[in-house]
């Protein structure tokens, strides 16, 4: 009873993620849209959560620092590259297109543990893997002359950006925690982003009183998202969890309407059904694995 009890508090809180997540894309796009430099962006994002971490945990965020090494770096670099590139690829996407195709980094992750670490890939994660690309496929649209642009390509380059850090993030030290590695990543990207805020100032647009609260939104979402995400997979049992990622094409929806008057096409719906269902044969698969493991232990 206890487990299912942190299984549903593990879901809350990836609801809560995803929300927070979407809220921080949708100020994201505002913000690109409204001229403001995606460097000003990652500055918000990464290094105002460092202040507040060095303010309320000193110790830990002392630990963090101190923890830097090559992988955590490398790492830090890759969620780099997917912040600017989500930023750039949010001014000329819908929402929540956007949102549908970085879904596939559950595949990414999948062939990256495949191709890396040796994870066996069985007959429902190839099957999963094709799904997802038809999936792509449908949203994207090449059947419409406007369609194929290099700029739908973005979220793939996200989603494989993003599967590359969470792989990196499997051969970090099992004795560093997954708070140090969060701060350790706000402390180098927001290092970074300071620095290149400082060699290149035109690249800083002072915010308006209407782009400040979206300014304001950013940090806020950021440490409510991976402290949620954190906590959820420190107390619930990670295939359980993965399908409520799913309400972050709900939010995107709602906010994508909302805010810019986007409304979802019959192919992005489609096309996301597709990897929606691929992602959860992925979950469905792992669970599966699990389960055996489990079973030929006990």
């Amino acid at each position: 009873m206890q487990t299912k009890n942190h299984n549903m508090l593990g879901a809350m809180l990836i609801i809560v993620a995803t929300l927070s997540l979407t809220l921080k894309d949708s100020a994201d796009k505002y913000l690109i849209q409204h001229g403001y430099h995606p460097i000003q962006m990652v500055f918000f994002r990464f290094a105002i959560p460092f202040l507040c971490m060095l303010i309320f945990m000193p110790k830990q965020t002392k630990t963090a620092i101190f923890a830097t090494n090559a992988k955590l770096i490398l790492r830090a670099v890759l969620f780099l590259v997917c912040a600017v590139t989500s930023v750039i690829a949010l001014k000329y996407i819908p929402l929540e297109m956007y949102i549908i195709i970085v879904q596939m980094g559950s595949i990414a992750y999948m062939l990256g543990g495949t191709l890396f670490f040796k994870e066996t890939l069985t007959p429902i994660k190839i099957i999963a893997t094709l799904l997802g690309f038809i999936g792509v496929v449908v949203v994207i649209n090449p059947t419409n002359i406007t369609g194929l642009q290099w700029v739908y390509l973005l979220p793939l380059l996200i989603a494989v950006t993003n599967s590359g850090y969470n792989l990196i993030t499997k051969t970090i030290d099992s004795k560093i925690s997954l708070l140090s590695v969060l701060i350790n990543s706000f402390f180098i990207l927001g290092t970074i982003a300071s620095l290149l805020l400082i060699i290149q100032p035109q690249m800083w647009k002072t915010p308006t009183l209407t782009a400040l609260p979206y300014f304001i939104t950013i940090p806020i979402v950021t440490i409510v998202s991976q402290l949620c995400l954190i906590k959820a997979m420190n107390i619930a049992e990670a295939s359980h969890v993965a399908p409520f990622f799913y309400f972050q094409i709900v939010f995107s929806c709602i906010f994508g309407y909302w805010l810019f008057d986007e409304l979802p096409t019959y192919n992005t719906l489609g096309g996301g059904l597709f990897i929606v269902i691929a992602g959860l044969l992925i979950t469905y698969s792992n669970y599966r694995s699990i389960k055996k493991v489990a079973a030929n232990q006990g």
